[in-house]
Order: C-alpha cells, then sequence, then structure tokens
C-alpha cells in the first residue's frame, strides 16, 4: 500500500451519485491495488459525498470544488493531483470491465508506452428517475486501427479507453471554455507527438442513452447539432488539418450539417 500509485483515475462528476457508485464500484472489484481514484465535483451534492466516502479508498481523493459546473475544470483538478505513471479519464456514468488494470499493468510494466487505448463494450440503457438504469443492449468494439489519421475529422476512441503517460500530460489542461467536444480537443493536443498503440485488452463499459431519458449535456436535438458544429469549427481551428485529403474530409462534414466552409480554412 505504501508503493506510489501506477493508475491515477480522474472522475468527472455532476449530480449522478447513483451512476457514480456503479463507476466506483467497478473501480473497487479491480484486482489491483496501486490505483488512485481521485472523484472531483462540480456542486455540493450530500449523496456524491457520501457515494465517495463508502466507496473510495485512503490513497483516493475526493474534491468539491467551486466555479462554473462542467467536466473540463474538474479534470483539470484532478491532474495537479494525479501521482500515478499513467492517467486516465472515465464519466462518471461509465465503468470498468473487471481484470482491467491488472492486465494493462502487466503489458505497461513489460513495456511503456505513452499512449495507449484498448477495447470497451458499449451499452444501451434506459435511465429512470430515482432508480438504476434499465439495461436495453449491449455490443463490444474491437477498438484496434480507429486511432488513425481521421482523428482530425471526427473522434473515434472513447476517451475511457485511453491511458496517458503523465510525463505526456505536463502542461495541458482541458478547455473550460468548450461545451462539448474538450475530451477530443484535450486528446489532439496530448498525441499529437506521442507513439499512440492499441493493446487488445478489454478496457471499460461505455454507456449510451438513445432515447428521451438521456441526462447527458446538450440533451435536445436541435441544441446538439448546433454546438456540435460550432465546437467542431473551433477543435478544427486549433488543430489544422495536416493534409489536403483530410482539409476536404472536414469540409464534407461540416457541409452536411449546412455549413459552408471552404476547405482552405479547415
Amino acid at each position: 500500500m505504501n508503493a506510489l500509485p501506477f493508475f491515477t483515475v480522474i472522475v468527472p462528476t455532476h449530480l449522478r451519485a447513483h451512476l457514480l457508485r456503479r463507476t466506483l464500484e467497478s473501480i473497487r472489484r479491480q484486482d489491483f491495488e496501486r490505483l488512485q481514484v481521485i472523484v472531483v465535483s462540480d456542486v455540493a451534492d450530500a449523496a456524491t459525498a457520501t457515494a465517495c466516502q463508502e466507496l473510495l479508498g485512503p490513497r483516493d481523493m475526493f474534491v468539491q470544488r467551486a466555479g462554473p459546473c462542467g467536466p473540463s475544470e474538474s479534470r483539470n483538478i484532478g491532474l495537479m493531483h494525479a501521482l500515478g505513471q499513467y492517467v486516465l479519464f472515465i464519466d462518471d456514468d461509465d465503468a470498468y470491465q473487471d481484470g482491467f488494470f491488472a492486465k494493462l499493468h502487466a503489458a505497461l510494466s513489460q513495456q511503456p508506452r505513452e499512449v495507449v487505448y484498448v477495447d470497451c463494450v458499449v451499452v444501451n440503457e434506459r435511465r429512470v428517475t430515482g432508480g438504476m438504469p434499465v439495461w436495453l443492449s449491449e455490443a463490444r468494439v474491437d477498438m484496434s486501427g480507429r486511432y488513425n489519421e481521421q482523428i482530425f475529422v471526427k473522434n473515434n476512441v472513447h476517451m475511457s479507453c485511453i491511458a496517458f503517460s503523465r510525463l505526456l500530460l505536463q502542461g495541458l489542461r482541458f478547455d473550460i471554455h468548450m461545451r462539448a467536444y474538450e475530451d477530443w480537443d484535450f486528446m489532439l493536443a496530448a498525441m499529437k507527438n506521442a507513439q499512440v498503440e492499441h493493446l487488445p485488452i478489454d478496457g471499460s463499459y461505455v454507456y449510451e442513452v438513445h432515447d428521451e431519458t438521456t441526462d447527458r449535456r446538450g440533451a435536445s436535438s436541435a441544441a446538439q447539432n448546433y454546438n456540435a458544429v460550432v465546437d467542431y469549427l473551433y477543435v478544427y481551428r486549433r488543430h489544422p488539418a495536416p493534409s489536403e485529403a483530410l482539409r476536404e474530409a472536414r469540409h464534407r462534414l461540416l457541409a452536411s450539417c449546412a455549413m459552408n466552409v471552404p476547405s482552405y480554412c479547415l
């Protein structure tokens, strides 16, 4: 227990204590001890504090922060306190598969890498107010090959599938002004000059909601579509496409949303 953590897991949370419990319970079930968990809540909530008191260990941390709500600043605070050799981020409604960290540690202790990404299971569920979600369906996703040049057009790698070397993240922070896709923006900055490798390991459960029970940011389709276009443009301007073919791909994606931006601007 005295050894420094090998992994730090950062969990931003916002008024979803019953879902956060699922996340933390999946971490407690791991057969690996060198874990540091940092939960950062962006609002005072007794149920969240109770969940953390019951499910976090002695090396873990629960932070109740002030300021505007949103996951970016919560993740940034987590980064400030991270001690692990590798850092992972997971949302408060997702979870880890059993045995994940032991398998990941076995791979990384044999051959350290700057960034790795793993496989996941995508679960479709329906959320009921005041109760646990209702499982609808699930599918395992082989992520191999998903990190490629198309990440400059659209992100195809879920943040919970990625482990970053903490040294690689020094000086990097999530953009607190973005309404969405701040994780994609962060990934592009962190992985720009890094060696990125896929490991065939079962990693996270990514829980999705495709009906009116969703509680994710930007739930209404109109707001989501508008914000998606604006935030895509923001990411595109911050991370220029490295080739003409990718600029054309960006142009076609925006054109499908009725926004005609010349490819030379992308």
